[in-house]
């Protein structure tokens, strides 16, 4: 087993609820990858990555036939639980987004690898397995966390020094700093995590190259934020308008 998946097995309860309070997901990355997506009422739809299914259930909801999948065993026995005791009839599978010869091609409508893409550490392989599966015409929409804005070693820097900021007023700009090269990252995804998950930090430029390679067309960019709504009740989230901390690209398999 190798260290990233018995890391995200030794993961998944706590990321299970972990992850329905994430402000960064619910009011910022979610409406804005199920505005982009659009009607997905009886397509076919392969949520790559899915962790313990969250965002597959939301699909589902819309009337989209799910495919999901991850390759933690513990994270699809969760997802597998939550399907028993409530049917939304998504097939959920145990799979590698680099090997996903289990799916003949041009087998769904589209996409999607919502904040997944980054857990890879063979990416391009990702990418073209995942082209290879979607029909001509088909659409692949990916989420990163922005490796402009959120390099390895970016920060905001604090109004009074020595402090930590956390409101806005509290934030006196962003410092952003070593975007190059690409390299692994690892942290604690929430401060009581029992291990360390590891991701990658890749420049935008080497995405826009893979997704050339794979024979996908970016045909949208989107670089999400919070409604003033949003805004009112969740002051913390304003750094998204500032500098956003999240990227969603949206391609297009040629017809």
């Amino acid at each position: 087993m190798t260290e990233d998946l018995k890391n995200w097995n030794a993961l998944a309860d706590g990321w299970s609820e972990w992850v329905h309070h994430n402000d960064n997901r619910l009011y910022v990355l979610d409406p804005a990858h199920l505005t982009q997506i659009g009607d997905v009422a009886g397509k076919r739809v392969l949520d790559a990555g899915c962790g313990e299914g969250r965002f597959a259930r939301m699909l589902a909801q819309r009337g989209a036939k799910v495919t999901a999948f991850d390759f933690s065993p513990r994270m699809i026995e969760l997802a597998t639980q939550i399907e028993s005791d409530k049917p939304l009839g998504i097939d959920y599978l145990l799979a590698d987004m680099t090997d996903l010869s289990r799916f003949a091609d041009n087998t769904f409508d589209i996409a999607v690898a919502y904040l997944s893409l980054i857990d890879v550490s063979d990416y391009e392989r990702a990418l073209d397995e995942i082209t290879r599966t979607l029909r001509p015409g088909g659409t692949f929409q990916f989420s990163l966390v922005h490796p402009c804005f959120m390099t390895p070693d970016a920060r905001w820097e604090p109004t009074t020094p020595g402090t930590v900021p956390i409101w806005d007023k509290d934030k006196l700009y962003k410092k952003v700093d070593n975007y190059y090269p690409a390299r692994e990252l690892r942290f604690r995804m929430w401060p009581t995590a029992p291990v360390e998950t590891i991701n990658y930090h890749r420049p935008l430029s080497d995405y826009a190259h893979a997704c050339r390679a794979a024979g996908l067309l970016i045909r949208d960019i989107l670089e999400p934020f919070p409604t003033e709504e949003v805004l009112a009740q969740r002051d913390w989230l304003r750094e998204f308008v500032r500098a956003p901390a999240m990227i969603l690209i949206d391609c297009v398999k040629p017809a």
